[in-house]
């Protein structure tokens, strides 16, 4: 362990708002109409009668220009059919003005992508300090490479990353501790624009409803990982690193953490109709398929779900990282605690979880502290597949749905939806979301990407004087993103941990600074942060309601 002399540390004071006596807390405001992001996330015909029509859209987090405030890339789809007159649909840039608005630059940063975007996830593969962008399409897929003045790059074959397969979750993560960014890509279900024109509604949804068909009785994709070279490229290297094992997957959610602390940074996958899959990293590169004997691929009934979304993070407060995933409707959401020795135990009826996700068809999950309490709780995008089900009041299911705020109480999920605001009447079809301190206030805001819709920004109004601190951490190679670094707070005898990481949630980005709630603590008691290969340092006595930029000594 070294010591905080080692480390280069500067705080920028920002003081919270004051409090108003018997609000609930956490509460949001809805900022779409006043927030200047007019983009319409088109997802192919308002029918669907193909299953890639249904799976929307994600939505990247990352300081592009790096002036300090995180700006928004919402990954987009187009219309169906495609006429020849059809508008020029496409993925979209916005710059944060830093008070609530935002403005497009996507033209003048040259990220225009008109294909059939889902999401993707934010690296610096090149090691060069500057966010790069990797977007998951119906292939090939797009890597733009920052150029730091503003503007990016497209260097997807160059770089050897244009997956040509229909492609949702992806994550950048130095699987082989070679302190470099490798690249892995969840692949959903081999599909051609041909048979996408072609499909026509064939299965009946609970017996009522003419509905597309999948996933089930359709080829399964095949993943893909990719290893950093070191000078720019990649080498597709998935059979050798081991992530063939345990077969292919219709996988839609990826996440990379180090689950068993370790010190390397292990993978899973949250896959529809088919088992979850958990990776461990041997500490080289290499991975062994271990999520049915980890308790991390099947419920607690032992039975596979239809799996779209996941994150990790440290819910009751043990140390250990734990998950969650959502699931597809009449079907419960997962929550899996971590027992530490590489076991997880499914929680989600002891901790209230699954009755409250029962009903809804979920996609992004944020476990995430809006209240700044020091705890964890829980965000759910839902949204039907189905445009149908409005069509038949029997079924008692709609398309456009509540997304939902969780409450955590010791472990124990309340539902708060309809007492968080104005910002969770919103009926949507909601795909991506990500956690984000839109205006650098000290407290995370939510921002959703809408099938066929506008996106929602909700703002964080809460003012239950609860203090926080924000860390902005970068690795010893000089990249912005220290992607698998870890930091532990230790306030007023509670201790939390963050770890930070590329893609996540539903095809998503979160903010890739790490937020702490320390609830009344004025101060940071301990402050440890450590990176992979176990360098570590701690600081004491810090203020709260401040943003750390860490960076290792020399950097």
């Amino acid at each position: 362990m070294v010591s905080a002399r080692r480390a280069l540390i500067a705080g920028i004071l920002v003081c919270p708002p004051a409090g108003s006596p018997g609000q609930v807390d956490p509460r949001f405001a809805d900022r779409s109409a006043t927030s200047q992001v007019d983009l319409v996330t088109f997802s192919g015909s308002e029918e669907k009668p193909h299953i890639l029509e249904s799976t929307g859209n994600g939505v990247l987090t990352l300081d592009y220009d790096g002036d300090g405030y995180q700006d928004l890339y919402f990954v987009a789809s187009f219309r169906l059919p495609r006429e020849p007159d059809s508008p020029a649909e496409h993925s979209a840039l916005y710059r944060n003005n830093g008070d609530g608005t935002f403005h497009e630059v996507t033209d003048r940063a040259g990220v225009v992508a008109r294909v059939y975007g889902q999401g993707g996830c934010i690296g610096d593969y090149y090691g060069d300090g500057l966010p790069d962008i990797y977007l998951t399409v119906l292939g090939p897929n797009i890597l733009y490479r920052n150029n730091g003045d503003g503007t990016f790059t497209e260097v997807s074959a160059e770089a050897g990353v244009a997956d040509p397969r229909w492609s949702i979750g992806a994550t950048f993560f130095d699987a082989d501790g070679d302190g470099d960014q490798d690249l892995f890509v969840g692949n959903y279900i081999e599909a051609s624009w041909e048979e996408v024109q072609a499909a026509r509604r064939t299965r009946l949804w609970r017996g009522k409803v003419a509905v597309m068909d999948g996933p089930r009785g359709l080829p399964e994709g095949a993943n893909t990982y990719y290893r950093n070279n070191g000078d720019g490229t990649f080498s597709e290297a998935t059979e050798v690193s081991g992530l063939t094992v345990g077969g292919m997957g219709y996988t839609m959610g990826v996440t990379s953490f180090d689950y068993d602390d370790d010190g390397d940074t292990d993978l899973y996958l949250a896959n529809d109709s088919t088992p979850n899959r958990l990776y461990r990293n041997r500490g080289d590169g290499v991975f062994d398929e271990v999520g049915m004997s980890a308790g991390g691929a099947y419920n607690a009934d032992g039975r596979m779900q239809g799996s779209m979304g996941v994150d990790f993070g440290d819910f009751d407060g043990d140390g250990r990282l734990d998950l969650v995933v959502t699931n597809f409707a009449h079907d419960h959401y997962a929550l899996y605690r971590n027992l530490g020795g590489g076991l997880f135990a499914d929680d989600s009826f002891v901790s209230q979880v699954a009755m409250a996700s029962f009903a809804p068809l979920g996609w992004a999950a944020l476990l995430f502290d809006p209240d700044s309490d020091g705890d964890l709780d829980l965000f759910f995008a839902n949204g039907h597949i189905y445009p149908q089900v409005d069509a038949d009041p029997s079924l008692n299911e709609s398309y456009r749905q509540l997304n939902q705020l969780l409450l955590n109480d010791g472990g124990i999920f309340r539902e708060i939806t309809s007492e968080a605001g104005e910002a969770f009447s919103i009926l949507e079809s909601s795909r991506g979301a990500v956690a984000v301190d839109l205006e650098n206030d000290g407290d995370l805001d939510v921002v959703v990407s809408n099938q066929d819709a506008r996106p929602s920004l909700l703002e964080n109004v809460s003012r239950s004087n609860q203090h926080w601190a924000l860390f902005d951490l970068s690795s010893p190679r000089g990249a912005r993103q220290a992607l698998g670094v870890r930091a532990e707070l230790a306030t007023g005898g509670q201790r939390q941990i963050r770890e930070v990481t590329s893609g996540g949630g539903y095809a998503s980005e979160d903010d890739p600074r790490v937020h702490f709630g320390i609830g009344h603590s004025s101060f940071i008691d301990e402050a440890l942060i450590r990176w992979p290969a176990v360098r570590r340092v701690v600081f004491e006595g810090l203020p709260a309601d401040r943003f750390y930029v860490v960076r290792p000594e020399g950097h």
